[in-house]
């Protein structure tokens, strides 16, 4: 009885397929055999990459036994092999790759670098993107060239009070002029035309008064402009597809805003008109007589244009904007591998720096 019972144990591992000894590489051609019939009994299909990779790690877990099983016992070196195995047939069982310390601090590292910068960036850059816009448009519409071409375009009203478009060229461009210089309010007191002076005390006043808001205005948008380009550089090194993202924010907001202003100016010019200036001027200050100085070199024709030459260059420029900076899939597929490298120089600046 006790003679017959070690045999049937062993009838029965063997039975079941457990084993004690390494595996030859008899034994693992016949697993890999084994695999293969049974997935074709199953219908199915096992391409070659996937044979070649499984191969692969048949291969690197031979190799893996070798150099572990140096510093194992005997026991220990037999049954490796077999947990192996029985691991890579369990369907449920899953492999983490080995990492040191060191690379797991550098990963927690990486993931936990502070993202209220770059995202405080973009919003920035798409708010103050637009009105550095509208500042230089302003900037281009009050300048000679704008007034020399309003002066000698096809069907610009003439002056009814004698001004030629020598005179108003003259005249309309020393106005503006004084707008942007340093220059004190007699600068236009002296403006005389067949010895009448050109721009009433009340006229200077509100010149003056322009003048004020103009310098602020071109120099808040200078600091702006500088402030844009340095958002700028720091979205270009710390966050790829950051710019992108905050110019087409900026465009669309822009667009919006101008094409709410062009169907107010289109249902009520004048309104539109009063409520700018109401603005900034007093009441009162900023209206004059058609015969006065400002009307005659600036008539309404002229505001006209201006607005229209403004909401133009704004709206083409967000339109081009969109088109630029649109989140394509291309552009999003190129950020996100910009974004990847840009995360493993960071992981591996954190380990260079911990060595």
């Amino acid at each position: 009885m006790s003679a017959s019972t070690p045999g049937r144990r062993a009838v029965s591992a063997a039975d079941h397929g457990f084993r004690t000894e390494a595996f030859s590489a008899e034994d693992l051609a016949a697993i890999r055999r084994a695999d293969a019939e049974g997935r074709a009994a199953r219908g199915q299909s096992q391409t070659a990459p996937a044979q070649q990779e499984r191969e692969d790690r048949v291969q690197q877990e031979r190799g893996d036994s070798k150099g572990a099983g140096a510093g194992l016992s005997a026991d220990e070196q037999q049954t490796r092999p077999l947990d192996r195995v029985s691991a890579r047939r369990d369907p449920f069982a899953r492999t983490t790759p080995a990492t040191t310390p060191s690379q797991t601090d550098a990963g927690l590292d990486a993931g936990r670098l502070p993202r209220g910068g770059p995202r405080v960036a973009q919003v920035l850059l798409a708010v103050l993107a637009p009105l550095v816009l509208l500042v230089g448009l302003v900037r281009m519409v009050a300048s000679p060239v704008f007034l020399w071409l309003e002066y000698h375009r096809p069907g610009f009203p003439a002056d009814p009070y004698g001004f030629s478009t020598s005179d108003r060229m003259h005249y309309g461009s020393a106005g503006l002029d004084y707008l942007f210089n340093l220059a004190p309010p007699r600068y236009l007191a002296d403006l005389r035309w067949q010895g009448v002076p050109v721009l009433s005390e009340a006229e200077i006043s509100h010149m003056d008064d322009v003048k004020a808001v103009m310098l602020v205005t071109t120099s808040i948008g200078a600091v702006l402009g500088l402030l844009c380009l340095a958002l700028l550089a720091y979205l270009a090194r710390t966050s790829p597809g950051g710019v992108r993202r905050a110019l087409f924010a900026g465009a669309v907001w822009l667009l919006v805003a101008l094409l709410v202003l062009a169907v107010a100016g289109v249902l009520g010019w004048e309104a539109l008109f009063a409520g700018f200036h109401a603005l900034f001027f007093a009441e009162g200050t900023w209206t004059f007589a058609a015969s006065d100085g400002l009307i005659r070199l600036y008539p309404g024709r002229f505001w006209i244009d201006a607005a229209l030459v403004l909401a133009g260059s704004g709206l083409l420029t967000a339109l081009l904007t969109l088109i630029c900076c649109a989140p394509t899939r291309r552009r999003r597929e190129r950020d996100r591998r910009r974004r990847d490298h840009l995360m493993q120089l960071r992981a591996e600046r954190v380990l260079a720096r911990r060595r």
